[in-house]
């Protein structure tokens, strides 16, 4: 087998989805933007891996041009990796993550190499760099000729991120999940809650629900993700709420790429309308990081406490802190939901959200009991009773989930605090 090294021509085409250039070498990007002319707009893209698949599942390239042009010789530096190895590792992290995604390798027929490599990357198509410009025009006009059609269903994604343990995230993210899935009418529309929390699995003790296709092996078998795959392999509760967990060991996760888990969620949206995330727990902020930048909506929890607020401030820093490669982020920004509200405390969540300059999405009421007793029952407290204040408190984020119009709510009480001015900027100064 061997690449293609010139393809035939295809149809007129005006890609609507930009396309990336990875590669060392600026030159390469401008001779790519010569060679297409008109075609289509070429962009840089980070040469680290992880870096690499978010910008691919940010932006939705057409077409991703890899760069497998070898160093001159005596020009690596010692103990690295030359360019051509570099690029087939991003190859590897492109086709694992996103495997719909068309690749192109960028090379020179008068170092082998090169090609050699790209093919056993996983990469079909080749360009001499070298050779005429006009292959990649014809490229990228059969690729597009080639590119299915798009999904009738494109899922949201929402994140719920925990101050610190014990914020009550995977209780909130179950009982959302299974409001939402039972709010929709039309059974072709489907909600999958996926618990990545800590501790591992609280989501399918609270559902009453056993996850046989734990989360690794949901990545693992990311190629065979079809309609009858999702439907079977992933656990569904009595309400048909998806569910997939941790697995109990927590160290396959190092088996797996935060790339890969990342990419795993953006296909799923094919299959689900909404999927919630709960990440209440986790400890490694990059994994959180990338998963949280992927989503459409991140939810901060955090309750009414001096130390639950520099927890969150310190968390807010770590995910927005600049990454070792310098590689430019956008600033995660998530809705704060104030959670084990309680006036008499004199910690005022309007004013919490103003500190942490987050704006304030929701205030539950303090109902340790009563979700106590709904979880000794094996239930959810929605399920219990829909007139608990904390379920009504629920209302105008499961209309948000759901795609209706918000719900107004009125406050359980005052979340206004004078005392808490004196208090919470001397912390967050601290932290």
């Amino acid at each position: 087998m061997t690449p293609k090294f010139a393809p035939l021509g295809g149809t007129s085409f005006a890609p609507a989805m930009p396309m990336l250039s990875v590669s060392a070498d600026p030159a390469r990007l401008a001779w790519l933007g010569r060679a297409l002319g008109s075609l289509g707009a070429v962009a840089p893209a980070p040469t680290e891996p992880m870096a690499l698949v978010a910008r691919i599942a940010e932006s939705g390239p057409a077409v991703v041009f890899i760069d497998f042009t070898e160093l001159p010789c005596g020009q690596n530096a010692p103990g690295t990796l030359s360019r051509a190895h570099d690029a087939s590792q991003l190859a590897q992290a492109v086709r694992d993550a996103c495997p719909g995604v068309p690749m192109v390798a960028l090379g020179t027929l008068s170092s082998p190499v090169s090609a050699v490599l790209a093919l056993r990357a996983g990469v079909r198509d080749f360009i001499d760099v070298n050779g005429n410009p006009a292959d990649v025009l014809a490229i990228v006009k059969r690729l597009a000729d080639e590119r299915p059609e798009p999904v009738s269903r494109h899922g949201k994604i929402t994140v719920l991120l925990g101050a610190r343990v014990g914020m009550g995230v995977s209780t909130l993210a179950a009982n959302l999940a299974i409001c939402v899935q039972k709010r929709v009418t039309d059974r072709r529309k489907t909600t999958a809650l996926l618990d990545l929390g800590l501790p591992a699995a609280d989501s399918a003790l609270l559902l009453d629900t056993q996850s046989e296709l734990h989360f690794v092996d949901a990545v693992r078998n990311l190629r065979r993700f079809d309609e009858t795959f999702v439907n079977t392999a992933f656990a569904r509760h009595s309400s048909g709420l998806a569910l997939t967990a941790l697995p109990a060991d927590l160290a396959a996760m190092r088996s797996i790429s935060f790339a890969s888990a990342v990419s795993t969620l953006n296909r799923l949206r094919a299959y689900f309308d909404h999927q919630i995330v709960d990440m209440g727990g986790f400890t490694n902020l990059e994994f959180v990081a990338q998963v949280a930048h992927a989503a459409d909506d991140v939810w901060l929890v955090c309750d009414p406490n001096v130390t639950s607020a520099v927890s969150a401030k310190a968390m807010l820093d770590a995910l927005n802190a600049e990454p070792q490669d310098n590689t430019e982020i956008t600033p995660l920004k998530p809705s704060l939901i104030v959670n084990k509200f309680d006036a008499a405390l004199n910690f005022g969540a309007d004013q919490l959200a103003a500190r942490l300059e987050l704006p304030l999405l929701a205030v539950l009421p303090e109902r340790a009991q009563a979700l106590g007793r709904a979880v000794n029952q094996g239930r959810l407290l929605s399920d219990l009773n829909e007139r608990d204040p904390y379920v009504r408190a629920l209302a105008p984020l499961i209309s948000r989930l759901a795609g209706e119009p918000a719900v107004a709510t009125k406050r359980t009480n005052d979340t206004k605090a004078p005392t808490l001015g004196h208090l919470l900027p001397t912390f967050l100064r601290r932290s």
